[in-house]
């Protein structure tokens, strides 16, 4: 891809942070190289990096793999 699908803003790939959610747990991830959009910030995800995350996080829990760091993120309730 060269071109954003929703501006048509040029794309390249950079090494980004990426947040991403399984079942009740979030996982950060740092420096995956995904295309992003130079005018509007669309990512956009090769089927290779997004399998990757996938399997990771869903074996994450019976894997010996630790993080390399920890945050802590506050949770607010919407009411």
């Amino acid at each position: 891809m060269s071109s954003c699908y929703f501006c048509k803003g040029k794309t390249e790939i950079k090494n980004v942070n990426v947040d991403f959610r399984w079942k009740d747990k979030l996982f950060v991830f740092k420096s995956v190289p995904l295309e992003v959009c130079t005018q509007c910030g669309e990512r956009y995800y090769s089927a290779e990096i997004s399998k990757k995350l996938d399997d990771f996080v869903k074996k994450q829990s019976e894997s010996k793999i630790r993080p390399q760091d920890t945050i802590q993120v506050p949770v607010f309730n919407w009411r």
